[in-house]
């Protein structure tokens, strides 16, 4: 695989500056239409493509499909998520987004990034409907637009999982659906490391926020999905 990271033009993306700020992008249209199978393309591109250089970074087959089925039930024309998993889990978004739809991934690794990239290019994914960040999503999520999106999914680190459902409190519109991953650690008490500790208070806090309406559901490594609830 090449080294570096190369320049990403998307429409109406962002990058993150030296000084870190974030600053837009040019603007690449495109008409390309993704394969009718587009999930059968995102679990295979999860087995087989991640590996080599790249270290493998792969998402249970029965999760895919809960993000597929979670952007098709909200009709998300508009999705962001933390952590790119090389490409994987953004194209099951794609398979269950809006025909327009635009996605925001949000990757403090560029060479992740770079990989996930690769794979929307392969899956003629628009580059008009990809947004792609390298930077750090503390930093970015808060430039991001109230109530715009549709779908939000935390997959990056489980521990970080509180401070970015804040964010994506802010950034759902009511009715829009947060999906956290890798939440499996709350439920085990003999463990009691710290981002364990982080992990078990972040499911306690979203399970008992009115505002929020949750499940956890065993799969893989656990998954905690919430709707926002409309606000009087």
């Amino acid at each position: 695989m090449p080294q570096g990271t190369p320049h990403i033009p998307m429409a109406g993306a962002t990058s993150a500056a030296a000084n870190g700020t974030v600053e837009p992008m040019d603007a690449t249209p495109s008409s390309a239409v993704p394969p009718k199978d587009l999930l059968a393309f995102c679990e295979n591109w999860n087995t087989a493509i991640l590996t080599g250089e790249q270290a493998p970074s792969t998402v249970n087959a029965s999760v895919l499909r809960l993000l597929s089925l979670c952007a098709a039930l909200t009709d998300a024309h508009a999705a962001v998520e933390v952590g790119s998993h090389g490409g994987t889990t953004g194209l099951a978004l794609f398979e269950g987004m809006a025909s327009e739809g635009v996605l925001t991934s949000v990757e403090p690794d560029p060479e992740r990034l770079r990989v996930a990239k690769e794979a929307f290019s392969a899956a003629e994914i628009g580059h008009a409907r990809t947004r792609l960040i390298a930077a750090d999503p503390h930093d970015v999520l808060s430039r991001l637009t109230d109530g715009h999106y549709d779908l939000f999914l935390s997959a990056g680190r489980p521990a970080d999982h509180m401070a970015f459902a804040e964010q994506s409190a802010r950034l759902l519109r009511p009715g829009g659906i947060a999906v956290f991953l890798d939440v499996a650690d709350a439920a085990d008490p003999a463990r009691r490391e710290p981002d364990q500790l982080a992990v078990r208070a972040f499911t306690e806090v979203m399970q008992n926020d009115e505002k929020w309406l949750t499940t956890l559901l065993p799969l893989a490594d656990g998954v905690l999905v919430a709707v926002l609830r409309p606000q009087d």
